[in-house]
């Protein structure tokens, strides 16, 4: 986020109108914990700490784009407390959970659920490119509509780690959370991608989706099939590496056989693999992928 200005669930252009203070500050957070070293450790944890009582004691978010900023902020922090392995500051962290699960509970009512998403004729619905205006409206939009079902599956993901690390087990997503993480996200590298308006529409046309839906039939199995090397973006391939399996995403996607694999991968990709392939023809029936 401090480098590139996005992450694979914060889209590099959800704030050009404008960032949240609450954002601001977690951004800046994050800028102050990578300098961090054991001269200057104290310093920077109490401010992330003090970042942090301010977020949690600020008011409730107006709108979309500032309930979207406070759950990003919060999920920030969070990961900066993780990392920080100070006794004192995961107190507190374990403290800030509740307050991390409300928050990306608030993000539901600003998602709108696309039920046709994966349905064969959605990507033949075009974008007008003419008047430009339409397509801005349109990609923009999408942007955060998109960042705010990336960052609500995120965090889900990251909640129910942390509460299967506890060993509390049950299952503490609603109905309405679940649809909004396994329905109508995209993982498609090349609308992710896409740096204008008109490169969006341009993709939207011309290229496949590859929406999550885990409760359609051979979801998974479709994707491996149809995907090529660069549609799968960052988000992407870590959903895929949760659905199959790490032994199972290293065997099947993301290496092939003359390549060495590498389980951390480089910081641009999100901490994920190096290699993404479509996988040649393969012996494995369906049932033995899921």
């Amino acid at each position: 986020m401090v480098s590139e200005n996005q992450t694979p669930w914060c889209h590099a252009h959800l704030y050009d109108d404008g960032m949240p203070k609450s954002m601001q500050h977690a951004v800046s957070s994050a800028a102050l914990h990578a300098a961090k070293n054991h001269l200057n450790a104290r310093v920077i944890r109490d401010n992330v700490e003090s970042r942090v009582q301010e977020l949690l004691a600020s008011p409730p978010p107006a709108t979309s784009i500032e309930t979207l900023a406070y759950a990003q902020a919060l999920f920030i922090y969070q990961i900066l407390r993780l990392l920080d392995n100070d006794a004192r500051t995961y107190a507190i962290y374990e403290a800030t959970m509740p307050h991390l699960e409300e928050a990306s509970n608030e993000l539901i009512p600003h998602i709108a659920i696309d039920e046709s998403a994966d349905s064969p004729s959605q990507s033949s619905d075009l974008i007008p490119l003419f008047p430009a205006s339409a397509a801005k409206v349109f990609w923009t939009n999408w942007i955060v509509q998109e960042s705010a079902k990336r960052t609500l599956g995120m965090i889900n993901f990251f909640m129910l780690t942390y509460y299967f690390m506890k060993g509390e087990s049950g299952n503490r997503c609603s109905q309405n959370k679940n649809i909004a993480v396994n329905r109508s996200v995209t993982m498609s590298a090349h609308l992710w991608n896409a740096q204008d308006a008109v490169d969006f529409a341009l993709a939207w046309r011309n290229k496949k989706h590859f929406v999550i839906n885990v409760s359609a039939p051979n979801f998974l199995e479709t994707i491996i099939q149809d995907a090529q090397k660069d549609d799968i973006d960052a988000f992407g391939k870590i959903c895929l590496t949760s659905l199959m399996g790490l032994t199972e995403a290293k065997e099947e996607w993301f290496c092939s056989e003359d390549e060495e694999y590498n389980a951390l991968g480089d910081k641009s990709n999100g901490g994920m693999m190096l290699k993404i392939r479509k996988p040649p023809g393969s012996n494995r029936r369906p049932e033995e992928t899921r």
